[in-house]
């Protein structure tokens, strides 16, 4: 896996989810842990899921789980 990005718009280039667009944003202040949101196109609208884990060393196990590979993107 490419290295981890936080709060960078990435795409899903294997695994689940292929095709789709995933960022991951640090949400401590609000939940206490991250929030992993993927969405249909880079533009964010359509379909968006998301998934909550505690820590930042929990999502490299999320995403292996998932079997992401995430081409990470230039833009936010």
């Amino acid at each position: 896996m490419s290295e981890l990005r936080v709060g960078v718009l990435g795409r899903i280039v294997a695994g689940e989810d292929f095709g789709r667009f995933v960022e991951v944003v640090d949400d401590a202040d609000t939940s206490g842990g991250f929030l992993i949101l993927t969405y249909d196109n880079v533009d964010r609208p359509g379909d968006a899921y998301d998934s909550w884990v505690e820590s930042i060393i929990d999502v490299e196990p999320y995403f292996a789980e998932c079997g992401w590979e995430v081409e990470w993107l230039d833009r936010a």
